[in-house]
């Protein structure tokens, strides 16, 4: 019964979930493990998930880590989502036991040795160096660096329309500075002459473009470990904008967060 719960259950959530998503693959393991589950409580249809079921499948995972049992709230929430039931799982993580406050620490990337991966990622192909760049500049993530390079004039300023955004979130960033211009005037000019539409070469797909560039930022040594992963210019960003007297909630947006309260993790 829980193969036939799982195969239904990723099947409804595949009509929903966010296209812009890179962690699918861990997404569909965890909506596995709740079918699996499910089908332990004697449900006949994963449609048939009530509030005990949500209850009882935290229950049983409480001796995990928070940040394993947040991932597990993320897919349950994706599953409640696509069968109609949102009100089924609770508003927050900490309604169902998650406490994740150790999450909220603020870290400072090691800037020399990311411009020194800045450096490497050139050398290995422009359109990786330019990628970072726009993440640097705009505190992108790595997907929307790749895809992001059409701008749009609102009241006569210039803005850069970001695309491939987690959650499908769509928002477009003000260019606020010349370092800004120069990075997506540069990336516009590679595009030109490349004949694409993005930066990844013609013939990568986004899977393919995303993970390459990923492995050479890793290669380069963008890593935790030498706090030089390329998510902590996000973190450079946040803190500019707090510099600048930017609030909370517009940091969230300029981050393409749905919360203004994960701000506190950037800062």
């Amino acid at each position: 019964m829980s193969s036939k719960l799982q195969h239904e259950a990723k099947k409804l959530v595949g009509k929903n979930y966010g296209k812009a998503s890179m962690t699918t693959e861990k997404l569909v393991g965890n909506i596995e493990r709740i079918a699996e589950f499910m089908g332990t409580q004697g449900l006949q249809s994963i449609r048939h998930i009530k509030s005990k079921h949500v209850e009882r499948f935290f229950s049983s995972i409480s001796k995990l880590s928070p940040s394993t049992r947040a991932n597990y709230a993320t897919a349950m929430r994706e599953i409640a989502e696509s069968i109609g039931k949102k009100n089924i799982m609770p508003r927050t993580n900490l309604d169902i036991g998650i406490d994740r406050a150790d999450r909220y620490s603020p870290k400072h990337g090691n800037i020399e040795k990311m411009m020194e991966i800045r450096n490497v990622l050139y050398s290995k192909g422009e359109w990786r160096g330019l990628a970072y760049d726009l993440q640097r500049e705009f505190g992108l993530r790595i997907k929307e660096s790749l895809l992001s390079n059409k701008t749009l004039e609102i009241n006569g300023k210039e803005f850069l329309i970001v695309k491939g955004a987690k959650g499908g979130r769509p928002r477009n960033l003000e260019i606020q500075n010349l370092e800004q211009a120069d990075v997506v005037k540069r990336v516009q000019e590679y595009i030109r002459q490349s004949g694409g539409s993005s930066l990844m070469p013609p013939e990568k797909t986004l899977a393919q473009g995303y993970k390459s560039q990923v492995n050479a930022i890793s290669r380069a040594g963008g890593t935790k470990e030498n706090a030089a992963n390329s998510h902590l210019w996000r973190h450079e960003k946040a803190r500019e904008m707090t510099a600048r007297g930017s609030k909370d909630a517009e940091i969230a947006q300029h981050l393409g967060h749905g919360r203004e309260g994960v701000v506190r993790h950037y800062k």
